[in-house]
């Protein structure tokens, strides 16, 4: 069966280690009453999300979590296409909204930034195909010169399509976007050691960390191995992968298409990229998919914040010169 949930990456440090601490320090700071680790999972996205704080008071750092489940749950409703009564979806709908708020005007331009930084691999405007794909129809039937971002005209409070039959998804980046948005809330509410982490895309923030999280990337084939360890510090890491929704069972045809071509790219089995922000790592590892090692690695030189690991679908790993080795 496909996995439809992007639970690539494992925290693998929660035990005796909070948020990067290490034990002598979260014993000192656990034991003397000075903070206590606050853990809760929600569903949201269609996935797992997973809320660690280090707090002084437990009931306000539940209240601070109920608080950015709720902004957050906002923003999906704003970015994805499935809420129909959105401007997104009536955007989708009539190819026009006056009504697109800031959050969203953001997001748009975020992606038409990596729409261009790929040269096109990255293309939010890909929804045609993809519903192509979900209904097993030929690839032929979309119009291709409907998929380009750059046909996306942003006014104001006003978005439009340049051509009749474009549709969005902000698959791609809006889970990133969301994340990022409930760290934000969370600091904004005082709270600096905190670990927002959804299907696989996280931020880890550690102002009293002594060491960074610890995290296992798993082995794209081999369910529960562990393939690599990294240690990040104030970082997001995201990951795309062939395995997570596929539809061939050799991974040929997958979730994730190369917007010039519709077709699934065929060299990558995984990518899992560090950034400054959890959008940026998401809509760079489903870029790193599409382009390939060569191409991929060097983008992600050219990107002073960035690194990443790739393994291909022959088990070949390559690495930026940035990435950690673990």
């Amino acid at each position: 069966m496909p996995i439809n949930r992007r639970d690539f990456l494992k925290i693998t440090a929660l035990t005796g280690a909070v948020l990067g601490l290490s034990a002598t320090t979260t014993n000192l700071l656990l034991n003397n009453g000075s903070l206590h680790k606050i853990a809760e999972t929600h569903y949201l996205m269609g996935t797992v999300v997973n809320f660690v704080l280090l707090a002084e008071s437990s009931e306000k750092a539940k209240t601070a979590i109920r608080t950015t489940v709720d902004e957050m749950q906002r923003l999906i409703r704003l970015f994805d296409y499935r809420h129909v009564e959105s401007p997104l979806g009536q955007l989708n709908a009539v190819g026009i909204t006056r009504q697109a708020g800031p959050e969203l005007i953001n997001i748009l331009q975020q992606a038409k930034r990596f729409g261009e930084l790929s040269n096109g691999a990255f293309d939010i405007t890909i929804k045609p195909m993809l519903d192509v794909l979900k209904a097993n129809l030929p690839m032929d039937l979309v119009d291709r010169a409907c998929v380009d971002y750059r046909k996306i005209n942003i006014d104001k409070n006003e978005i439009s399509f340049a051509r009749p039959g474009m549709a969005l998804t902000l698959d791609g980046l809006a889970k990133g976007g969301v994340v990022d948005a409930g760290v934000a809330i969370l600091q904004g509410l005082g709270f600096e050691d905190v670990l927002v982490e959804a299907g696989g895309d996280m931020m880890a923030r550690n102002a009293h960390a002594e060491k960074p999280w610890n995290i296992g990337i798993a082995h794209p084939r081999v369910q529960g191995e562990i393939l690599a360890e990294i240690s990040i510090s104030n970082q997001a890491v995201a990951t795309s992968g062939d395995y997570l929704n596929y539809f061939s069972s050799d991974y040929s045809r997958h979730h994730i298409l190369d917007p010039r071509t519709g077709a699934s790219p065929s060299e990558l089995a995984s990518a899992t990229v560090i950034a400054a922000s959890v959008l940026e790592a998401d809509a760079l590892s489903t870029t790193m998919m599409v382009l390939g090692a060569k191409a991929g690695l060097a983008l992600i030189e050219s990107l002073p914040t960035t690194a990443v690991l790739l393994v291909s679908k022959d088990m070949q790993i390559y690495r930026s010169s940035k990435f950690p080795v673990g």
